[in-house]
């Protein structure tokens, strides 16, 4: 009976400590969640408008208008940039997103740039080419940073070395929803956007402002959706570590009266062979 109550014993204390293990996660979570969500939503605003701007400019080009980024380049290769995690214990954050990619991205002709070391795993693991040189890029999210991949990007296509350039993040909706989604970074032309009565008039020649808007249009976007991935990551994870931390306190109030229910019959057992004893 003994031994039966310091094996319980060592499982609460076993739990207590897990328990404040995944609190501690929660709370750097919740901070964490905070600072991306507010540079998320000062930065939402100027990244809709700009997506906006651009993608009213390419719908009233006419034909004589026609970019290198308005068609697909010459390429039978697809370029998709995916963002994971670096870091685990983020309930299906990865998996949703795995997923997405196993559906949407065929393994031929197809070259993924993952930003996370989960995603650089899992997708060499299923067979896909993967360029692993970025995948840290989403780990400070420096601004710098993104500015110089998103400048490689531009470039990489506008000199035709990929049929198209997509890019798959999570998509925030609420603090216990995220959804994984696909994007077209590359060729720019937006069939769902219709021309306007009346085209807009500018001040420069269309060619010299599309190649000053268009980089900026992509690193704008890139980051917006790196800090909404990190957003739904944060999320994920202290809801995670939220249900971790209330299982744990369950586990320990189960415990708690399995073991004071064997003390007291452990206390009842005894007294009992006392009054046995005495009455011999």
């Amino acid at each position: 009976m003994a031994q039966s109550l310091h094996k319980t014993k060592r499982r609460i204390a076993s739990v207590n400590s897990t328990k404040k293990i995944t609190k501690a996660m929660e709370l750097v979570a919740t901070v964490k969640l905070k600072k991306f969500k507010d540079v998320m939503l000062k930065n939402a605003l100027y990244s809709e408008e700009l997506i906006n701007i651009i993608h009213n400019l390419f719908a009233n080009l006419g034909e004589e208008n026609e970019t290198p980024y308005t068609k697909e380049g010459n390429s039978d290769k697809t370029l998709y940039v995916v963002i994971n995690s670096n870091l685990g214990l983020c309930a299906s954050y990865n998996n949703e997103m795995f997923a997405c990619v196993s559906h949407n991205v065929p393994k031929e002709n197809s070259l993924i740039i993952p930003f996370g070391i989960k995603g650089e795993t899992f997708y060499k693991k299923a067979g896909y080419e993967v360029n692993d040189e970025y995948v840290l890029l989403n780990e400070k999210i420096a601004y710098e940073d993104i500015h110089k991949f998103g400048n490689f990007l531009n470039s990489e296509f506008k000199a035709g070395k990929y049929k198209a350039i997509k890019l798959v993040y999570t998509r925030y909706v609420n603090s216990i929803r995220f959804e994984p989604n696909l994007i077209d970074l590359f060729p720019l032309r937006d069939k769902n956007v219709r021309p306007s009565e009346y085209g807009p008039m500018f001040d420069t020649s269309v060619s010299e402002l599309i190649d000053i808007l268009v980089p900026i249009y992509v690193v704008s976007t890139l980051y917006q959706k790196v800090i909404e991935s990190q957003v739904s990551e944060q999320a994920s994870r202290r809801t995670a570590m939220e249900n971790a931390t209330d299982n744990a306190e369950e586990i320990i109030e189960e415990l708690t009266l399995e073991f004071n229910k064997a003390r007291q019959n452990a206390i009842t057992q005894e007294i009992s062979e006392v009054i046995s004893g005495s009455l011999r």
